[in-house]
């Protein structure tokens, strides 16, 4: 296994390219250092020498005093061989090659990113990139990326073939409330691939939930077999790109990569116990579903609807994804016939008929406890049990808001309670699409969607985690 520790974890940063120009990735990328408050030393590297961001400038990393665990080369790819030479020749312990213009821009590029990688794997130097746009460790507070992003912290580690993706689902996954431990840019993976990131992500107790985006491997038998260890350890979220014949095409000039056939990728990704993702919003979906619910240990599905309608489209959803939505048992329906009126939809799914005391009086946590607690349950869709519209910031209905807002903190506490007394999930749907219902309670240990059919999706990819643990 390569020793990826000073990548992710240096006591000091070079930049190599540093520039006083704030348009420059030279600027940007110490400046986004320094924002975040790296624990570490910063070098900066010019040869004009000088000041920049108030910082010493050296004009060779030679020259630099003491080790450098990380240089981060910020050069045109024609100057960076011998940036390469100069820091292996330094001892320095790691190297980010942020430069593109490599394998990705034909067969002279692939030469030059070869000698590269000869120079590096010679004195066992690891090697990010090139073409990547940086990485994020929380464990150093590193944020050493492109793009101005302070990714929360938290249990979910990110390796990405596209660094403008894997940025914005750090932002974004930011907002939903998810976490981060640690993020690559893994850019043409000239040196490490996918597969040793796992490697090193596997012993990694700080990451609980690994997510992938691909384009490509070009070792697929050392990718099958590392990620079938670390699967059996922690969930693993892969989404695959270049799955058309133009995608191909598109990810060869963006990564090097080598794409390949998507079906030949989804058997691989199941023999592996790996979780495709159908979509890029899916991946931060199914990273909440794994952090915060335990898996449904069967795909048989309890709805629990404010309206008809959504009962309908609930069970159509599930139906499509492979789960059922099931006959309830006479005893369960003798338990809902005491707490609902007589008109009540008398199955599965369960319509409260726009019953809204259902939901504000306490009927609505019954429900789902008589569900939930059912043999014949595996999982609880729960929609307009989380009141989605709700502002409590409007002023003019403070009242109003105040006391919605705090129905809602009460019915995501009961959740949270119920799932952990009988270890199954219960995922509430907003009747609307909004995300600030998400978002207010992001910081709790419960999942809220605004789709019911991602709904579902999402409870029939964490039952086959399930069979796949259990095989």
């Amino acid at each position: 296994m390569k020793d990826l520790s000073a990548i992710f974890e240096p006591r000091s940063v070079a930049i190599v390219g540093a520039s006083a120009n704030p348009v420059k990735w030279g600027c940007i990328i110490p400046s986004n250092i320094l924002m975040n408050s790296f624990d570490g030393g910063i070098y900066l590297i010019n040869p004009k020498g000088e000041e920049i961001l108030g910082m010493e400038v050296y004009k060779n990393i030679k020259d630099v005093p003491g080790e450098v665990d990380l240089a981060i080369i910020v050069r045109p790819s024609e100057t960076c061989l011998s940036h390469i030479e100069e820091c292996v020749d330094k001892g320095v312990k790691s190297i980010i090659l942020l430069s593109g213009g490599f394998s990705e821009a034909g067969d002279g590029g692939t030469a030059l990113e070869n000698r590269i990688v000869d120079v590096v794997r010679g004195k066992n130097v690891p090697l990010v990139g090139p073409n990547t746009m940086g990485i994020y460790s929380a464990p150093v507070s590193l944020s050493a990326l492109m793009p101005p992003v302070t990714p929360k912290k938290g249990p979910i580690s990110f390796i990405s073939q596209s660094g403008n993706i894997g940025t914005n689902i750090l932002s974004f996954g930011g907002e939903m409330g998810l976490g981060f431990n640690k993020f690559v840019s893994c850019g043409n993976a000239a040196d490490i691939d996918i597969a040793d990131y796992l490697e090193y992500l596997d012993s990694d107790q700080k990451t609980k939930v690994v997510v992938l985006y691909m384009e490509g491997v070009r070792d697929g038998r050392k990718f099958m077999d590392v990620a079938k260890r670390v699967s059996l350890k922690k969930p693993i979220i892969a989404y695959k790109a270049g799955k058309t014949a133009k995608g191909v095409m598109a990810a060869a000039s963006h990564t090097g990569a080598l794409a390949g056939s998507s079906k030949v990728y989804q058997s691989a990704f199941k023999q592996c116990g790996i979780t495709e993702a159908s979509t890029v919003n899916e991946i931060t979906d199914l990273a909440r579903a794994f952090l915060y619910l335990p898996l449904p240990k069967g795909n048989k599905v309890g709805i629990v609807t404010w309206g008809g309608g959504y009962g309908v489209v609930a069970t159509d959803a599930c139906e499509d994804a492979g789960l059922e939505v099931p006959e309830l048992d006479e005893e369960v329906l003798e338990a809902l016939d005491k707490i609902l009126p007589p008109y009540w939809s008398k199955g599965n799914p369960v319509d409260l008929v726009a019953m809204m005391e259902g939901v504000i009086e306490g009927k609505m946590p019954d429900i789902l406890d008589i569900l939930v607690k059912s043999d014949g349950i595996d999982a609880v869709i729960a929609s307009g049990y989380i009141l989605g519209g709700i502002n409590p910031t409007n002023q003019k209905t403070e009242g109003f808001t105040t006391f919605y807002d705090e129905v809602n903190r009460n019915n995501v506490a009961k959740i949270i309670e119920l799932m952990k007394k009988y270890e199954k999930p219960i995922i509430p749907v907003t009747t609307v699409a909004d995300q600030r219902a998400v978002q207010r309670f992001s910081e709790e240990e419960i999942v809220i969607y605004s789709s019911l059919e991602s709904t579902a999706n999402i409870l029939a990819k964490m039952f086959g985690r399930y069979k796949y643990l259990e095989w």
